[in-house]
C-alpha cells in the first residue's frame, strides 16, 4: 500500500509539474479501482457515469460500492452487521474486507465518516481507519487503499453544532494517520470551501453536505491532479504513454 503520502502544492500549482496528461490518461490511474462510500460517493458515481456516456475511456473499469447511511464503523468490522447499512456484491451483503479479498481491486478509495458523525469521535474514527487498513493489508495486500478527506458542510448545517470544525479535525487526524502508515491521502475538501471554511452554498444540493455538479467536478479534478502528481514523480505512467 505504498504511495504518495500527502498531496503537496506550491502556490496553487503542482511542485515540479511535468508534461500535463489528458483527462482520460489521468483517469486511467484509477483503472480497476473501487470507490467505497455512502450517498455522497453515490453522487460521484452518477457524475462519472454521465461523463462516460460521451467519453467511454474516462475512469475505465472503476466500480462504485456504496450504501445509503454506510458508515466507517461498519466498514471496519470483521463480521457483518445485519442491523446496519452494508455493501452488496452480487446481490449479497458483505463486509468491506470480504469484498476486497474476493475482487482484489487495484485501489480502494474510501470516503466515509459522515454517518458516524465522526467529528464527535475523532479518536474512534481513526481507530476504525486503522482497522480497515489492518484488514485490507491482511486480506488484500495488493490493493492500494487511498483515503479521501470528508467533504465540507454548509454554514446553515452548523447552526446547532459546529460540524465544520469537527470534520476538519477528523481530516487532519486522518492525514496524520496516512503519513504514519504510508498510505495515500487526497484532500478533496479544501477546494470546495468558501472563505470561512464551509461548503460553498452553490455547491450543496440539500443545504447540508450533499453535492451539486460543480463540487463533483472539483472532486474529480482533485483525483486527476493526484494522478498527475504520481506521473510527475515518475511513480506511474499511463499505458498509452509508455
Amino acid at each position: 500500500m505504498a504511495g504518495l503520502l500527502v498531496f503537496l502544492w506550491c502556490g496553487g500549482l503542482l511542485c515540479g509539474r511535468a508534461e500535463a496528461l489528458s483527462r482520460d490518461q489521468l483517469s486511467s490511474f484509477y483503472k480497476g479501482a473501487f470507490f467505497i462510500g455512502d450517498s455522497i460517493t453515490e453522487q460521484l458515481k452518477g457524475y462519472i457515469r454521465k461523463e462516460q456516456q460521451e467519453h467511454p475511456d474516462f475512469f475505465p473499469e472503476v466500480k462504485f460500492l456504496t450504501a445509503q447511511s454506510y458508515c466507517l464503523y461498519t466498514a471496519s468490522r470483521k463480521n457483518l452487521l445485519p442491523e446496519k447499512a452494508n455493501l452488496k456484491l452480487g446481490g449479497k451483503e458483505k463486509t468491506l474486507w470480504e469484498i476486497l479479498k474476493e475482487r482484489k481491486p487495484t485501489k480502494a478509495l474510501i470516503l466515509l465518516g459522515v454517518n458516524d458523525y465522526i467529528g464527535k469521535t475523532v479518536e474512534k474514527g481513526i481507530d476504525y481507519d486503522n482497522r480497515i487498513l489492518d484488514l485490507a493489508q491482511k486480506h488484500a495486500p495488493d490493493t492500494e487503499v487511498i483515503f479521501l478527506s470528508l467533504t465540507p458542510v454548509t454554514k446553515s448545517f452548523c447552526k446547532h453544532q459546529d460540524y465544520r470544525t469537527m470534520w476538519d479535525e477528523y481530516n487532519e487526524a486522518l492525514k496524520g494517520l496516512c503519513l504514519l502508515r504510508n498510505v495515500p491521502y487526497i484532500d478533496i475538501a479544501s477546494r470546495m470551501k468558501d472563505e470561512e471554511g464551509y461548503l460553498k452554498k452553490d455547491y450543496s444540493s440539500d443545504g447540508k453536505y450533499h453535492l451539486k455538479t460543480q463540487a463533483l467536478e472539483l472532486w474529480v479534478e482533485a483525483l486527476l491532479d493526484y494522478a498527475q502528481s504520481q506521473y510527475d514523480q515518475g511513480l506511474w505512467t499511463p499505458e498509452d504513454a509508455q
